[in-house]
């Protein structure tokens, strides 16, 4: 049975809300020359298509969808006997600039793995709320879209490489032992590239598509962060200590890369914090 919701017009504007949301059974052929005003999201849930614009042509087996900007002329049609489909349309006040950092500024087709089944649950539960009519101001529909889009980021996949959920869960143990360990001044890159059983090249380029950093970087910011936790809390510690205590060789170090980094100094971030500092400090 054919399900499509038009949401209503919001009270407010909303970063990112949902326009329409629906599925097809039989989806039929569909052309728009001029494209298609919002962002379209589209997913196969049964049999086969195919999606096509001046840049390429894509098929859309089950578990696979497109999301298509704004005014990017297409059309799409079924490439089996019966082609189920599912979309939402979408716009916001913030919706280009964030979709374009977080997912390109041009149309992708995007893929997830067999038994992942978030990102059509999550499409469910955003059409059953909006088939109950109950969200009028849109800001709780606006929250399950960003899920929803999250979701795509994370579980899903544009080439042949694993989501970013999987490449999460296969550097989880290192991540873990880095968690442990950071505060070790002799931990080397070549230590955390041996945790993993790969090289220290392969373990920077894995570090930069998750983290967009390095992994020394990765390992700067850990330290970072653990000593903002001790700051406030540690008073009896000095910011020398601390350094130490996080992994930094020597006070001027920590100072100077806490500075660079955080836009303050420690002792500014404890007092910020309302922290005391000891006397010797």
């Amino acid at each position: 049975m054919m399900r499509r919701i038009v949401l209503p017009v919001p009270p407010e504007p909303l970063p990112i809300g949902l326009e329409t949301i629906g599925n097809n059974p039989d989806q039929e052929p569909i052309e728009r020359p001029l494209g298609y005003p919002c962002f379209h999201w589209l997913h196969t849930v049964d049999g086969e298509g195919e999606w096509e614009a001046e840049f390429g042509i894509w098929r859309l087996p089950p578990r696979t969808g497109i999301l298509v900007h704004p005014g990017v002329p297409h059309r799409y049609r079924a490439k089996s006997s019966v082609w189920r489909t599912a979309y939402i349309t979408f716009e916001g006040s913030a919706g280009l600039e964030w979709i374009r950092s977080a997912f390109g500024a041009r149309t992708e087709r995007y893929q997830w793995e067999q038994g992942e089944n978030r990102i059509s649950a999550q499409w469910e539960r955003m059409m059953t709320m909006a088939e109950s009519g109950g969200d009028r101001s849109g800001w709780e529909l606006s929250a399950e879209l960003y899920r929803f889009l999250t979701l795509l980021k994370t579980a899903g996949r544009t080439d042949h490489r694993p989501s970013m959920s999987r490449r999460l869960e296969n550097m989880q143990s290192l991540l873990e032992w880095l968690e442990t360990e950071y505060a070790d001044p002799e931990l080397s890159l070549s230590e955390m590239a041996r945790r993993l059983g790969i090289g220290e090249r392969q373990l920077n380029e894995r570090f930069r598509q998750l983290f967009g950093q390095s992994a020394y970087a990765y390992l700067i910011r850990l330290r970072l962060r653990k000593a903002k936790e001790k700051l406030p809390v540690l008073t009896h510690c000095t910011v020398k200590e601390i350094g130490e205590a996080v992994g930094f060789r020597d006070a001027s170090h920590f100072i100077a890369t806490f500075r660079r980094k955080e836009g303050l100094t420690p002792e500014q971030y404890r007092r910020l914090h309302g922290s005391p500092l000891p006397r010797s400090e």
